[in-house]
């Protein structure tokens, strides 16, 4: 037999059926295309499949909401309430919740929409209390990968960087805080440069938050891209799966990670603050920050930039990363995160999609699946709960309890 082809059999051995980190129950009420639906579930991994249109994705978009940040979609909170003519829901809301199982035991998460009369706001509430949505990430971790995204992150080099952004929130819970709030001030400075008696005083405040920012911002993104070039450091040589999944080499370059390697944070925070002032009275000059630095994917068994691989090979680098990003919170934090993959099985090889398979079920966490049809699990190699949504929501009034078997 030939060695470089995949022997699945051989590979099931020793597998965990069951998760130690997992959600027992959801609920979504008036969320996108779904009214009411609950689910009652045990530690194993789901696929919910049906029809195009039935509203699978929706589902993996609500759960991405117990975390923090705008979801899988990067939707507006208003764009996720329910338009359904026939719902006649007086207080038109929104709203998420889940009862969590990790080793420490179970935690209720809830999150939803709050209106004001100034502005609507989404909330969140741990054990029924209001807590910031930054808490969310010390509770679980949650990771994502759309057909959608895929293609974001080829065509936009902002988009890369809101990728790593969204990998680096799972080591740092107040990372997408810092990255917010500093979109948030280079805009109020351009309105600020834009009026013709500023206020020199107020400038020079937003310019010192701005440069602390994007000292922290950069840093931590390093400190994440240096845990997982540790692991692919060991893996490269010893995980089975390097033979069917890419080992990959992120990297991450721009004026200040320049500077990071030679100067004191300080001494770098002092240049960007400089950099600012210049740019006050010159357009042209593009400051140098977080909002610029170059994040670069490669494929370590070719030296192959993502760019100018094929598509396939494309989509095996970003699944890659993610399973890579999944065993380092595993491994290096106890924190295994919840994985969401939408509708990404099919496009699949056999030998990478078993490959694939036999990681998933030795991962610690639950993982969500969305197919259209069922057909591509039937050998899982461990159990996994098939929910077909479009029976739920007929026959089952958006309820499901879970059972060993399908519906």
């Amino acid at each position: 037999m030939n060695n470089n082809i995949f022997n699945f059999k051989e590979n099931i051995l020793n597998i965990e059926h069951t998760k130690s980190f997992y959600i027992e129950k959801l609920t979504i009420k008036n969320f996108r295309n779904h009214l009411n639906l609950n689910f009652y579930l045990k530690n194993s991994s789901i696929l919910i499949y049906g029809g195009n249109g039935s509203g699978k994705t929706n589902i993996l978009e609500a759960i991405s909401l117990l975390n923090q940040g705008k979801g899988l979609r990067k939707a507006n909170i208003e764009n996720f309430l329910n338009q359904e003519e026939n719902n006649n829901i007086i207080d038109k809301i929104w709203g998420i919740n889940a009862d969590y199982v990790g080793p420490k035991g179970k935690i209720n998460i809830g999150t939803g929409l709050k209106k004001t009369i100034s502005k609507n706001s989404r909330i969140a509430k741990i054990n029924s209390d209001l807590t910031p949505l930054s808490s969310l990430g010390k509770i679980l971790n949650i990771s994502w990968i759309t057909p959608q995204m895929c293609l974001l992150i080829l065509t936009s080099m902002s988009e890369k960087r809101r990728f790593i952004d969204r990998l680096t929130l799972s080591i740092d819970n107040l990372h997408l805080n810092r990255v917010y709030k500093y979109e948030k001030l280079l805009r109020q400075r351009k309105k600020l440069l834009m009026q013709p008696n500023n206020d020199k005083t107020w400038l020079d405040t937003i310019e010192t938050q701005i440069g602390e920012l994007s000292i922290a911002i950069i840093a931590r993104r390093l400190d994440l891209i240096e845990e997982l070039e540790n692991l692919n450091n060991v893996e490269f040589k010893n995980n089975s799966l390097i033979k069917h999944f890419p080992s990959v080499e992120l990297t991450i370059s721009g004026t200040i990670e320049t500077l990071l390697s030679k100067k004191s944070a300080a001494e770098v925070e002092d240049y960007i603050k400089l950099e600012l002032k210049k740019s006050r009275y010159d357009f042209e000059l593009s400051v140098p920050g977080p909002n610029n630095s170059s994040i670069e994917i490669f494929n370590r068994n070719n030296n192959k930039n993502l760019d100018i691989s094929s598509t396939g090979e494309q989509k095996l680098l970003l699944i890659s990363i993610i399973l890579s990003h999944a065993r380092l919170l595993n491994h290096k934090f106890n924190m295994a995160p919840i994985l969401l993959l939408d509708d990404i099985v099919e496009h699949l090889d056999d030998k990478h999609r078993k490959a694939l398979f036999i990681e998933i079920s030795r991962h610690r966490a639950q993982t969500w699946f969305t197919s259209t049809s069922k057909d591509a699990f039937l050998e899982y190699p461990s159990f996994i709960d098939k929910i077909n949504l479009k029976k739920i929501k007929e026959n089952f009034d958006g309820n499901y309890h879970f059972r060993y078997g399908d519906i």
